[in-house]
């Protein structure tokens, strides 16, 4: 499974890019890895790759947005591949 980890404003001055990667590396654990990164006009992203094998992918989603909510960043959209749209991590925790 895939998911869009999106920014669409600038992070808190304490918090840069490198912080929230690490945020999401260690909220996955094994269950998957972020693998790309960008920005452009619209904001920032990160690209996070579940592993296939994961018996509930579901709940690494909910992971991922309990680890950002926890850091203030519940603002911070997660965008399943199925989905058209994402959601804010503080409405999936």
């Amino acid at each position: 499974m895939f998911i869009e980890v999106i920014g669409r404003r600038p992070l808190p001055g304490h918090i840069d890019r490198d912080d929230v990667e690490d945020i999401l590396a260690n909220a996955l654990g094994t269950d998957g890895e972020v693998t790309g990164a960008g920005t452009g006009e619209t904001g920032w992203h990160f690209d996070v790759e579940i592993v296939a094998d994961t018996p509930d992918p579901r709940q690494v989603l909910r992971r991922l947005a309990i680890a950002l909510a926890e850091q203030n960043l519940g603002w911070i959209v997660l965008r399943p591949e199925e989905a058209l749209s994402g959601r804010p991590a503080q409405e999936i925790v």
